[in-house]
């Protein structure tokens, strides 16, 4: 998965971002834990960091795009009703 995630434009693209979050959510969880084990062996902490960025970098792209989907679809129409 990229970092930076093409815009949603559809309701189904979204439900689909909401259902990755989940998955990366999950992802970072055990890559969090990766990181706690990792305490007592420096190559193995630095490597379990950098994955555990990596998928918070992935993550807060899909937070951006559900985000910005929900700033141009859905609030307006809250608005409106």
């Amino acid at each position: 998965m990229k970092e930076t995630q093409p815009p949603i434009t559809t309701v189904d693209e979204y439900e689909g971002y909401r259902h990755a979050l989940e998955d990366i959510n999950a992802e970072c969880s055990e890559r969090e834990r990766d990181v706690f084990q990792a305490q007592n062996d420096s190559a193995r902490l630095d490597r379990a960091r950098a994955a555990l960025f990596r998928m918070y970098r992935i993550r807060q792209g899909i937070l951006d795009a559900l985000k910005e989907y929900e700033r141009k679809h859905i609030q307006p129409q809250r608005k409106s009703g």
